[in-house]
């Protein structure tokens, strides 16, 4: 809110040269909420939380931006998926090549920007099933919380279609 007021009082003051003073602080704590709203999508996205999703709402709302949020959202859930079957697969590949101290830092580094191809080729067979248990379970995690922003979202839509309805019937008996 506050935000939305300095902007309205920015373009007021139009020209002036105070206006143009803050104008740089005013695109900066923009800049800062839209990181802050994409960093909500991104946590909710591998683990639901109502009240991280509305912060990010309200995040958009606040910034106009609520096409992106929708835009946003669904490249969230993608990267999520690519992030947890990686953050698996390096975690199996490391334990599979003896452990935290038995790789050393370039190793490390190598895993952590090596294609997903090239790491799956370095997990020792032994290993496979244990990565592939783990993948699923991290897969279902975010398939979870998925599942539970769209039933938010029905929930949410239901709720606004009563309410408007509730507003039309009392329009119409008054």
């Amino acid at each position: 809110e506050l935000l939305r007021s300095c902007e309205r009082r920015l373009s007021q003051l139009g020209r002036l040269r105070q206006a143009k003073r803050v104008e740089g602080r005013v695109a900066v704590a923009a800049d800062a909420l839209q990181d802050a709203m994409h960093l909500q999508l991104r946590r909710v996205s591998a683990s639901y939380d109502a009240g991280r999703y509305a912060a990010a709402v309200g995040c958009a709302l606040t910034l106009d931006r609520v096409d992106e949020l929708v835009n946003r959202v669904h490249m969230n859930f993608a990267e999520a998926i690519k992030l947890c079957t990686k953050d698996v697969l390096h975690s199996h590949v490391v334990l599979s090549l003896g452990g935290d101290g038995a790789v050393s830092g370039p190793q490390l580094r190598a895993l952590e920007l090596g294609k997903y191809k090239d790491v799956c080729g370095q997990l020792r067979e032994d290993y496979f099933d244990s990565c592939l248990a783990h993948n699923f379970s991290a897969l279902l995690r975010v398939l979870h919380a998925h599942h539970r922003m769209l039933r938010h979202l029905v929930a949410a839509e239901a709720a606004a279609r009563a309410a408007a309805d509730e507003a039309r019937a009392a329009l119409d008996a008054a």
